[in-house]
């Protein structure tokens, strides 16, 4: 007898039989450990793995409860108090010149590490639901802020400086609808400066 020869369909009804018995295998196999978990009596809350122990660092602390909006205002009036001081104290910086170059690229890199703090606090607090949305979007804009300090305080020359410091997002909107929104009065105005 001769044996037909391997066309397309043959091809085609090969790869179907291997599919479909590759979906039984996989069907079999979850219903085989279905049945020996149902058999062993395991609950998922006899398989979990036990916390690791506390170090005492905050990263191992229980994750806070949502801020009420009052504490949410507490937390936000924190959290940029420094900031806020580090950019007034960098903008009230007189004039950079050869001379205090490395004074004013000091007072940029403060005011970039108090920015990343900002953001940071910002990440550590569950804010409510309603200014999680503005939370979000002033954490995004403060990383920008810091990161354009920082390229402030990398700058070689006072031309780099001032550069660099004209394309630091000193202030933004989100900063006014979050305070309004947390019930707090508006932050100072930064002079000269439109908010972005």
């Amino acid at each position: 007898m001769q044996r037909p020869a391997d066309g397309p369909q043959r091809v085609l009804d090969r790869r179907k039989a291997g599919r479909f018995m590759k979906r039984e295998l996989v069907g079999i196999t979850a219903a085989v450990c279905l049945s020996l978990v149902g058999l062993t009596g395991c609950t998922s809350q006899d398989v979990q793995a036990s916390p690791p122990a506390s170090t005492g660092s905050a990263d191992s602390a229980a994750p806070e409860p949502v801020l009420t909006i009052e504490g949410a205002g507490e937390a936000y009036a924190k959290l940029s108090a420094a900031s806020n001081a580090a950019r007034e104290k960098w903008m009230a910086a007189p004039k950079p010149t050869k001379s205090n170059l490395a004074k004013h690229k000091k007072l940029a890199a403060g005011a970039a590490d108090a920015t990343v703090a900002f953001s940071e606090g910002l990440r550590k607090h569950h804010w409510p639901a309603e200014v999680q949305p503005i939370v979000g979007a002033l954490d995004e804009h403060l990383q920008e802020r810091a990161a354009g300090y920082q390229r402030v305080a990398a700058a070689g020359t006072v031309a780099e400086y001032l550069a660099a410091a004209r394309e630091v997002p000193v202030t933004s909107s989100l900063t006014s609808h979050l305070r309004e929104a947390l019930g707090l009065p508006e932050s100072a105005v930064v002079k000269g400066v439109s908010p972005r």
